[in-house]
């Protein structure tokens, strides 16, 4: 095989045969592996529940922060998103224990339950909604205006030029906030069972309470292993959205 086929395919396999050899190597030192397989049922039911909660603080989350930063840029409204990227910016500075500890105190104080899915479904979506409003605005505000005067020039409505020009080209910066989103959402996410949201925290808590690691790296290797995968799949996503001039415009820069 040719130097310029093997070096691609080197960079390919070379990570994953990395994970696979440290996944094994973990399981192996510590007994994650027999206890995984004599919980099997468990392990299956922790997996789904983490799911749930990354798949739909995510898609929530996504919604809304792309949504809140289209709205930032419109005539009318921009002259509110320097005041709200503030917001954004100190809620962000947040920790995750500290959004998981406000939604349990206080959803309460609304009539609603500080306990269950529900209230972790909402902390985790309020604490990954800030990079992507943050990166959407961000994107948007960065197209060039002389672009924009140009399709004004033609004729184009402001709806034609946020989704044929602004959009597009704000895709990439868009695309970053919901992969970094999606990375403190998975990260995130075991938390939730301290207030009774289920998921693979539960083990990674029951093993460090017991002080057994194999408990704990039963449940933190498969939550490291979801970031992977959810990370791998939105940059294929990413290169499927973005158009190829744009990408081509990004590697040259780079």
């Amino acid at each position: 095989m040719e130097p310029k086929v093997i070096f691609p395919l080197l960079k390919r396999i070379i990570p994953v045969a990395a994970i696979i050899l440290i996944v094994i190597w973990l399981y192996q030192v510590y007994g994650a592996l027999d206890y995984t397989i004599k919980n099997l049922p468990e392990f299956f039911r922790l997996v789904l529940e983490h799911f749930f909660l990354v798949i739909v603080s995510m898609a929530t989350a996504g919604s809304v922060g792309v949504g809140l930063g289209i709205i930032m840029t419109r005539k009318g409204f921009d002259r509110f998103g320097s005041a709200i990227m503030v917001l954004v910016n100190i809620w962000q500075s947040i920790p995750s224990l500290g959004v998981i500890a406000l939604a349990y105190g206080f959803l309460p104080l609304l009539g609603l339950s500080g306990i269950g899915v529900v209230p972790a479904l909402i902390a985790l979506f309020f604490h990954a909604v800030a990079p992507i409003v943050r990166n959407t605005y961000a994107g948007i505000q960065s197209v060039s205006k002389d672009v924009i005067e140009a399709a004004t020039g033609m004729g184009m409505t402001p709806n034609q030029i946020l989704f044929r020009i602004e959009i597009p080209n704000a895709l990439p910066v868009i695309m970053g906030g919901i992969r970094t989103a999606t990375a403190i959402i998975v990260g995130s996410a075991p938390l939730a069972c301290l207030i009774g949201g289920g998921g693979l925290g539960f083990w990674i808590f029951t093993g460090i309470a017991l002080m057994d690691m194999g408990i704990l790296m039963a449940g933190a290797v498969p939550v490291a292993l979801i970031a992977m995968f959810f990370d791998t799949l939105l940059a294929r996503l990413e290169r499927i959205v973005v158009s190829a001039g744009i990408q081509t415009e990004e590697y040259q820069a780079a």
